[in-house]
């Protein structure tokens, strides 16, 4: 069964090259991936796959070789959007991210 999972990182991602590291994954558990790199703080990830090969993609991120990293990790089960391959996106740091747009959460306007 298809599987979709949006995935919000935060931590010294950019000193890791996350965006590498999630590429090599990706392309191991042949799941479909948009990384959105929004900072050097904060990615977003859009993963769809086999329920199995997404799990084990979500599991590598948060356990593998690079969790030192990693100061805040979650996920969250979204809409199945067929997403095909690997696309890695800069998104501009002033907007929502995708735990904001998740659960609510409100910029604060200065």
């Amino acid at each position: 069964m298809k599987t979709h999972t949006d995935i919000f990182i935060k931590g010294k991602v950019r000193e890791a090259d996350f965006n590498y590291y999630a590429l090599k994954a990706a392309m191991r558990m042949n799941v479909n991936v948009v990384y959105k790199n929004g900072d050097s703080r904060h990615v977003d990830i859009e993963v769809e796959g086999d329920a199995s090969d997404v799990q084990s993609f979500v599991n590598h991120l948060k356990t593998g070789p690079l969790k030192h990293y990693i100061e805040h990790f979650e996920t969250r089960e979204g809409k199945f959007k067929n997403i095909e391959g690997y696309t890695s996106l800069r998104v501009h740091k002033d907007k929502q991210s995708l735990l904001q747009k998740l659960f609510g959460k409100k910029k604060q306007q200065f």
